[in-house]
């Protein structure tokens, strides 16, 4: 019976990680009204399942050491929820969207129970990435077409931007950055010369994708994820990072194109007129109104804006911001404290791992976490199911690694014995 609860959860992980393709061909079916249920029912199956095993086997529930701000976290907003909801239906949805996808952290550091799924959640990700980028460079060679709105009228060297199966090029760069970090691990931890090879191709197929989502945020991210890596990792890739960025603008001219235009006093103008610099100045006003608990959930700068206020509500691209300005100062204090917390047990967790493989496949994941929160900046990526909950389920898969090593260590220790 154990075992078979177990294999359950075991399967059901590797759902999680599917997510992309799980989410689209429900979008695409005739079942269509199950792609915004199936990831709650989905969690509900691995939650109740994972219960009955706690009772079984007497376990005890690993919390990590986020708990504490993660409860903060969900008091302020919370708080705000109950003193800032004019809309109320509007407010719920809004609490759901910043707590909900946080619940991924406590499964998957509770289900990882060895090394090797560990390996098999990366490989079964990476295999998924893969099909995405695939067809999203299938779709720059047909350019295939997009709404005008996703290039700048001064930006006439683009013909196509590529959004694959999830259809946001940005949050589509968000996906294969961390799809990409962990590749690239997998290509240094693996041993065998297939292997290194296999894992390679799909890096490399990932970071063309990358170049054809032309998005500024997602480049400039990879970058400084790569600095990361190469710091991290190993040095040699900071010099292939230096040789990419001299020819891929030569390759693929319209890359340097969309990035010289973004240092041009142009794009400062169109910016500043009706882009991220006046949505950024126009969120800053309305906080300025309400500095301390903001204007309340869901009514400034988000999807769940968009829907309720449509006409009069803009993403702000800035996810920072946005809950600045609807939660206050108390608000983003206490997520920054959140993401502070996840920094510090992310390096601790890679620390403790002693195992070589681990050890830098943890580094990789790590790297695209923090990546994922640069790419916050200039986006409202957690508010995309897709991103939110691949960052706080491998943010779980990180943290578990120590007690997996332990464990792994233990079965070695006894075979040798």
């Amino acid at each position: 019976m154990e075992r078979i609860g177990e294999s359950i959860n075991r399967y059901l992980l590797y759902i999680v990680t599917a997510y992309v393709l799980v989410d689209y061909c429900l979008r695409m079916s005739r079942v269509s009204f199950m792609a915004g249920l199936w990831d709650e029912i989905l969690f509900l199956l691995i939650v109740v399942n994972w219960m009955v095993l706690i009772g079984v086997k007497g376990i005890r529930p690993r919390a990590g050491g986020i708990l504490i701000p993660l409860m903060i976290f969900y008091a302020v907003v919370f708080f705000v929820f109950l003193i800032r909801s004019p809309e109320l239906d509007v407010a719920l949805m809004e609490l759901r969207a910043l707590v909900q996808y946080t619940f991924w952290f406590f499964v998957a550091l509770n289900l990882v129970a060895d090394r090797q799924q560990v390996k098999n959640i990366c490989d079964v990700f990476l295999a998924v990435g893969l099909i995405v980028a695939v067809y999203g460079i299938y779709q720059y060679i047909i350019g295939v077409e997009i709404p005008s709105t996703w290039i700048d009228k001064a930006e006439v060297g683009i013909r196509t931007r590529v959004f694959s199966f999830i259809g946001s090029p940005n949050v589509l760069g968000s996906f294969l950055i961390l799809h990409i970090s962990i590749a690239f691990a997998s290509f240094m931890a693996a041993g065998h010369w297939l292997k290194k090879r296999l894992y390679l191709g799909v890096a490399c197929i990932s970071c063309l994708c990358l170049i054809f989502t032309f998005s500024r945020g997602a480049w400039l991210v990879f970058f400084f994820a790569f600095i990361l890596l190469g710091i991290w990792l190993e040095k040699k890739i900071l010099l292939v990072l230096l040789i990419a960025v001299l020819l891929v603008p030569a390759a693929v001219p319209s890359v340097y194109d969309r990035v010289s235009y973004m240092l041009s006093p142009q794009y400062l103008e169109s910016s500043s007129e009706g882009g991220r610099i006046a949505r950024w100045s126009q969120a800053l006003e309305y906080w300025e109104g309400s500095p301390l608990t903001g204007l309340g959930l869901g009514r400034f700068g988000g999807g769940v804006a968009i829907a309720s206020f449509p006409g009069s509500a803009y993403s702000v691209d800035n996810f920072y911001l946005k809950l600045g300005t609807e939660t206050g100062i108390i608000g983003l204090a206490a997520f920054l404290y959140l993401i502070l917390a996840v920094l510090r047990e992310g390096k601790k967790a890679v620390g403790l791992v002693d195992d070589r493989y681990l050890k830098i496949l943890g580094t990789g994941i790590f790297v695209g976490l923090i990546a994922v929160l640069g790419h916050n900046m200039v986006e409202n990526m957690f508010e995309f199911p897709l991103i939110a909950t691949h960052f706080w389920f491998f943010l779980g898969v990180l943290v578990s690694m120590p007690l997996v090593q332990q464990d792994f260590s233990e079965v070695k220790e006894h075979e040798q014995n």
